[in-house]
């Protein structure tokens, strides 16, 4: 599925652009930090883990706003 940004509201815009960070967030953190020991490392990956989820989830729901705000301007 795919929705033009230009039909998109400032709302989903800013939705979709914090999901884009967090999932950079997410996938940069496993390849810059190098953690010291097998905590270190578990809380890694549960920190990019969480931050992986958190634009997924973001991403739906600004898909879902999104194409709320459409059906109601047809």
């Amino acid at each position: 599925m795919s929705i033009a940004r230009r039909n998109l509201d400032p709302k989903a815009r800013r939705q979709i652009a914090i999901a884009n960070l967090s999932l950079a967030t997410g996938l940069l953190l496993i390849l810059f930090v190098h953690p010291s020991g097998n905590i270190g490392r578990n809380w890694l990956h549960a920190v990019s883990g969480f931050q992986l989820g958190l634009s997924i989830v973001i991403n739906l729901f600004a898909l879902r706003f999104a194409r709320r705000c459409r059906e109601k301007q047809v």
